[in-house]
């Protein structure tokens, strides 16, 4: 029985992380690599194949937004799913599962955090370095039709550089990896990842933006209660360094998070930010 049990969560904690399990209530379509959601007429999120993807086409179809391209075969899907000529492409960070698709767009504009050319092909494996990029705390502005799209680079968290975007008049808030929903976060010190900013960050999102729909990096689509759910992660594990009674309670708290098979789980996180705090 015990061994069914967890035959049985290992394969729903699989369909969450897709996506399938997600409460959103738009049209979908399920696909071999990822599912896509019909946000609206012109907003497309496609979810899982790599980070979580956006794709926002103007009414005429001439030109596109398109947020992170995953990598491999799904990063394909993307791309057939991309109906315009003139195409921007946002990097929230330079991870290959966000970055793997851009050479599948050779005409595109690629925009990201302020990386260095080294840390770029370090993280970003074959994909060509931006052609433009944003400096922490730096904003641009890209309107297409109606919408606004604001490109924020949030500094460092995750990695070096984490952008978001933020579509103001659907009130949508696109994160990157700077949240993984009911996923222990991937945490890599040679990407940069700083937990005390990241904290930060989370904090500057809640404060700075009216979100109705939240897409993450890794999960299925949310809302804010995505972003306060990290703040806690982090905060919580944060205050129970050097506590093994506090620690033992969020562990049992945690324990229906997914953890990525030798890269994440909820003991590497705790280290991560004990190491942090000894520095």
């Amino acid at each position: 029985m015990k061994t069914l049990m967890q035959t049985a969560f290992l394969f729903f904690a699989f369909l969450f992380l897709s996506g399938t399990l997600s409460a959103y209530d738009e049209e979908r379509q399920k696909t071999s690599g990822c599912e896509i959601i019909q946000y609206d007429p012109q907003l497309k999120i496609l979810i899982g194949g790599g980070g979580n993807s956006i794709i926002l086409t103007s009414r005429d179809k001439s030109s596109a937004i398109v947020m992170d391209t995953k990598k491999g075969d799904t990063s394909k899907e993307v791309k057939d799913n991309v109906d315009a000529e003139n195409v921007t492409i946002i990097n929230t960070h330079f991870h290959s599962d966000h970055t793997g698709g851009n050479d599948l767009f050779p005409g595109a504009k690629i925009i990201s955090g302020d990386y260095t050319k080294e840390q770029w092909a370090e993280g970003a494996k074959n994909s060509r370095y931006p052609d433009e990029t944003i400096k922490p705390g730096g904003e641009k502005l890209i309107r297409l039709d109606d919408e606004t799209v604001h490109i924020r680079n949030m500094g460092r968290a995750h990695t070096f550089n984490d952008m978001v975007a933020y579509f103001e008049k659907r009130k949508l808030l696109a994160t990157g990896d700077l949240i993984f929903l009911h996923i222990h976060p991937v945490l890599y010190p040679q990407s940069g990842a700083q937990v005390s900013s990241w904290i930060k960050v989370l904090d500057d999102l809640d404060k700075r933006y009216d979100v109705k729909t939240l897409v993450p990096g890794h999960g299925p689509v949310s809302d804010k209660t995505a972003l306060l759910e990290m703040k806690d992660y982090f905060t919580s594990l944060s205050g129970a360094v050097g506590n093994p009674d506090k620690q033992a309670e969020l562990k049992e708290k945690y324990k229906d998070y997914y953890s990525l098979p030798g890269m994440t789980n909820f003991d590497n996180t705790l280290a991560y930010i004990e190491n942090e705090k000894k520095q």
